[in-house]
């Protein structure tokens, strides 16, 4: 995800999910693959931490990629938290699935409800 627009579009609509490394907000998408942005603030600290959190984050989603076949149907913004870096690698790859067990079994969420 490169656009501001798809950003804010998700910061105003989508769904938030919190999580100790980062919070999640999705959208799903019904007629493309889903895509993925990264955002990490001022206040997690200098340039060298927000890097190395972006890191974390793109491989973690990188690494799950390569082992799923099947791509996601949601638009997902990643929003660093401090704690990232408390975190093991392992426990950071395992709150992305935990997330993404959570948006497929959201069954009260219908795209219109999403958009309203």
């Amino acid at each position: 995800m490169k656009a501001r627009k798809d950003y804010v579009r998700l910061g105003r609509t989508g769904k938030r999910f919190f999580f100790n490394g980062f919070i999640a907000q999705a959208l799903p998408v019904h007629d493309r693959i889903g895509m993925v942005g990264i955002t990490v603030t001022k206040r997690l600290g200098g340039s060298v931490l927000r890097h190395r959190a972006k890191r974390r984050l793109k491989e973690t989603v990188r690494l799950w990629g390569k082992e799923n076949s099947k791509p996601f149907a949601y638009d997902i913004v990643l929003i660093a938290r401090s704690r990232i870096f408390d975190l093991d690698f392992t426990e950071l790859r395992r709150e992305w699935s935990v997330m993404l067990a959570k948006l497929e079994n959201n069954q009260d969420w219908t795209y219109e409800e999403v958009l309203h």
